[in-house]
């Protein structure tokens, strides 16, 4: 398979840290590369998510090597769920509805 990749990262943050787990952000887009859109979402008071939009899964496995780089700058401010310091998923996109009004009947 080829073409866009997305990532999603939830992460669950310790009460307090919220806000330097969002400011830590401000340093991290600086490095991304290869990359179509990056979006930072809260689900509640504590979890946050990333959804990542790659050209293609080249550019996101170089970004893995940076991405865990940051995680280790931030794993002080996480909760972990288990043993895993985040829940995450990627994959190809199968479907692309860029403008749902293109898709909507008249």
């Amino acid at each position: 398979m080829s073409g866009a990749v997305w990532s999603v990262v939830k992460f669950k943050v310790k009460d307090g840290d919220e806000d330097e787990f969002v400011e830590s952000h401000d340093k991290f887009i600086h490095g991304l590369s290869g990359i179509r859109s990056f979006r930072v979402i809260q689900l509640d008071d504590n979890e946050f998510v990333h959804l990542n939009e790659y050209d293609d899964m080249d550019a996101a496995v170089e970004m893995q090597i940076y991405g865990l780089t940051w995680l280790d700058s931030v794993t002080h401010l996480l909760e972990c769920y288990g043993e895993e310091r985040t829940h995450a998923y990627s994959g190809f996109v199968v479907k692309d509805y860029k403008s749902l009004f293109d898709y909507l009947p008249d």
